[in-house]
C-alpha cells in the first residue's frame, strides 16, 4: 500500500518531458493521484497533427489521456480516449527511470523519453512506434548505444508482457476519466 503524498488531489500539474538531446516539452494536466512511486495525471492531448496507427487515429487535439508515471520504471503508460469519450487503447513511452517524480506540488521532474513507443489496441494488439526516431538518434549520437539497447530491451519486455496479458497493469485497465464538469 502506497501512502498519498498530498491529500489534495485533482490539482493542476505540469508534466515535463525531455527528448534527447535537449528538446524539452511541457504538458498541463490534472493530478489525480501522487504517491512516492506513481503519478496519475489526466490531460487533454494537443498535437501538431493527428497520430495514426494501422489506419486508426489514436491521438489528436481534444482527445483525453490518463497517464501513469512510475518511479524506477522504464516506461509510462497513457490510456487514450477520443473526443466522444470512447476508449481507444494504451500509449507507452519508453523513458529513463527516475527515483523522484515531483520537483514540487505542481511540477514533475523532467522525464527523458527514449524515442521508442508502444501502442496497444483495445483488443491487445501491440504496435512498436518510432523505431526510425531511435535509429536517427543513434546516428546523430543523441543517445548512447548502451542506452538505446537498453530501451530496445525494455520495449521487448513490454511486448512480451502485453502478449501474455500481464501488461498494462490492472490499475491502468480499470481507471476511467473524471466526470466532466458543466
Amino acid at each position: 500500500m502506497h501512502r498519498t503524498l498530498n491529500s489534495t488531489i485533482h490539482r493542476g500539474i505540469t508534466i515535463v518531458y525531455r527528448r534527447l538531446p535537449n528538446d524539452v516539452r511541457e504538458f498541463r494536466g490534472i493530478l489525480r493521484e501522487a504517491t512516492r512511486t506513481k503519478l496519475i495525471v489526466e490531460s487533454m492531448i494537443a498535437v501538431d497533427r493527428p497520430i495514426s496507427v494501422s489506419g486508426q487515429v489514436v491521438a489528436d487535439t481534444g482527445y483525453l489521456s490518463i497517464w501513469f508515471v512510475y518511479s524506477n520504471k522504464w516506461y509510462d503508460i497513457g490510456k487514450f480516449y477520443d473526443r466522444s469519450g470512447r476508449w481507444l487503447g494504451y500509449y507507452c513511452d519508453i523513458i529513463k527511470p527516475v527515483k523522484k517524480l515531483l520537483i514540487n506540488r505542481s511540477r514533475t521532474v523532467a522525464f527523458t523519453d527514449l524515442f521508442l513507443d508502444l501502442w496497444i489496441t483495445r483488443n491487445g494488439r501491440a504496435f512498436v512506434l518510432d523505431e526510425d526516431e531511435l535509429e536517427k538518434a543513434i546516428r546523430d549520437r543523441s543517445i548512447s548505444l548502451s542506452l538505446a539497447h537498453e530501451a530496445q530491451r525494455r520495449l521487448r519486455s513490454l511486448q512480451s508482457s502485453t502478449k501474455s496479458r500481464q501488461f498494462p497493469p490492472r490499475e491502468v485497465r480499470a481507471i476511467q476519466p473524471l466526470p466532466k464538469s458543466d
